[in-house]
C-alpha cells in the first residue's frame, strides 16, 4: 500500500486536471465519490490516503492538507501515533490553504475558509474560518464555536 501511495503521488499533486488529480489520489488509496475537485498540490495524507474520504461533489482547493494521522505525540512524547478516517461530505467545499486534521468531519454543504486550520467536526451548512477554525456564520447554530 505505501508503495502505490508514492508512486502516485507527484502525479497528483502535478496532473493538468482536476479529473486526473482524483484518479491519481484514488490510486493512491483515497477513497473518492463522484464529481469531486481537487486542486495543484492537494495532500491527502501521504502515510495513510486510504483513511481519507471525500464524498460526491466535494471541492478541495490548491495547497489543502487532509490528515489521517498525527506523529507529534509518538515523536515528543513517545506515545502512540494518532491514525483517523477524515471525511469531506457531499458538496463541502474547503478553500485554498486549509490543514483539516485527522479524524475531523467537515459536513455537507459546509465551507471552510481560505487558510484555515480545522481541528473539530464542522456542522452541514456551516461556515467556519480561522486558526483554529470557527464558525462565521450567523445564521448557523454554534455561531463563535471552535470547530
Amino acid at each position: 500500500m505505501r508503495l502505490r501511495s508514492t508512486l502516485f503521488l507527484l502525479p497528483a499533486w502535478f496532473s493538468p486536471s482536476s479529473s486526473l488529480r482524483v484518479g491519481f489520489h484514488r490510486a493512491r488509496g483515497a477513497q473518492i465519490g463522484r464529481n469531486v475537485e481537487i486542486g495543484y498540490f492537494v495532500i491527502l495524507d501521504n502515510l495513510y490516503p486510504e483513511n481519507v474520504v471525500v464524498e460526491d461533489g466535494a471541492t478541495i482547493a490548491a495547497r489543502s492538507t487532509i490528515l489521517a494521522h498525527d506523529e507529534a505525540r509518538a515523536y515528543a512524547r513517545g506515545k502512540e501515533a494518532t491514525v483517523a478516517t477524515t471525511r469531506i461530505m457531499e458538496k463541502a467545499f474547503v478553500g485554498v490553504h486549509c490543514v483539516i486534521l485527522p479524524g475531523v468531519t467537515i459536513g455537507r454543504n459546509a465551507i471552510v475558509g481560505a487558510g484555515s486550520v480545522v481541528t473539530r467536526d464542522v456542522p452541514d451548512g456551516a461556515t467556519v474560518a480561522g486558526v483554529p477554525a470557527r464558525v462565521i456564520d450567523p445564521e448557523q447554530p454554534g455561531t463563535d464555536s471552535q470547530a
